[in-house]
């Protein structure tokens, strides 16, 4: 009985570390991103590059670990339907951005978790306690008070692809928990790029002249798009690594921690200040999290 106290209690801070680790990963991204594109980076390109990047690095891994490449037949369609949820999310993020402020649709795509959690308590996968549902609510109040300025206009049609894309994000976790469970975080996570890729060419292949290839001009911008394909690919396959362990709503609530290490780094490269507003949106976030990640743990203990 202890043995296995003690076997679940290394698997929960294990889980836990693995998703705080990957958020801190994903962090960069963002700063990466606009880094490459300052540098003379197209959007194509950035996107292209990170699925290459992330194939590269995730391949030897497979010789490594001797794993097969082969996927089970009836899991292939799955493997896609998620390559392309994850595609169109990134698509929506970006196109959201061109008629909303960046904020706002950030805010709309934090809300993952509530959809997470609204799906797996409806299908009976995983219940949530009404501490554990206040809890999400403060979380998504700390992030309006950190991310949304109240001074954007409202375009139904941005709203209306950040839905969609907050939907594909929904999706994108609950298939892919459930894919990484079966088969493991780094093949779901080389496969999800290699098709990333694979629908990158035909749009090429078929829009080629409206598409630009462009790379950035400097060694500052090469970095930037290493770094980026590199941070993405390692923060998903930490996410649904720790996942596996501790559930995905709880590793979707704690993933709520990224903007938090996304506004310290941006502190630090691109010497942007939190106002003191922010900061208090910046302590609403860490502190609901921290609560309904004590509630959960004591939950799953009683």
């Amino acid at each position: 009985m202890r043995c296995h106290k003690l076997i679940n209690f290394f698997k929960n801070n294990l889980g836990v570390l693995m998703v705080l680790v990957s958020s801190m990963c994903f962090a960069f991204v963002p700063n990466s991103a606009k880094i490459a594109m300052e540098e003379g980076s197209s959007l194509f390109f950035l996107i292209a590059s990170r699925y290459a990047i992330g194939a590269c690095f995730l391949l030897p891994v497979f010789f490594l670990k001797k794993t097969s490449f082969r996927v089970p037949v009836r899991l292939i369609w799955r493997v896609l339907v998620s390559g392309l949820l994850a595609l169109c999310l990134i698509a929506a993020t970006y196109h959201a951005v061109n008629f909303l402020d960046v904020g706002l649709v950030l805010l709309i795509l934090y809300s993952f978790p509530l959809g997470v959690a609204l799906f797996s308590h409806l299908t009976g996968k995983e219940r949530i306690n009404q501490i554990q549902w206040i809890c999400m609510a403060m979380v998504m109040v700390g992030l309006i008070i950190m991310i949304y300025d109240g001074h954007t206009k409202i375009n139904f049609y941005g709203l209306a692809i950040s839905f969609f894309g907050l939907f594909c994000f929904v999706f994108f976790i609950i298939q892919s928990n459930a894919l990484a469970t079966t088969i493991g975080s780094t093949p779901l996570n080389f496969y999800i790029s290699i098709s990333g890729l694979a629908i990158l060419s035909l749009l090429v292949l078929f829009f080629s002249q409206s598409i630009s290839w462009t790379m950035p001009r400097s060694e500052k911008g090469v970095v930037a798009i290493f770094s980026n394909g590199f941070f993405y690919i390692l923060s998903w396959v930490l996410f649904f690594e720790g996942a596996r362990l501790i559930g995905s709503i709880r590793a979707s609530m704690m993933a709520c921690v990224e903007p938090l290490f996304a506004a310290l780094l941006a502190m630090f490269f691109l010497n942007q200040i939190l106002s003191v507003i922010e900061w208090i949106g910046f302590f609403t976030v860490l502190a609901s999290i921290y609560l309904f990640e004590r509630f959960a743990t004591k939950h799953d203990q009683e």
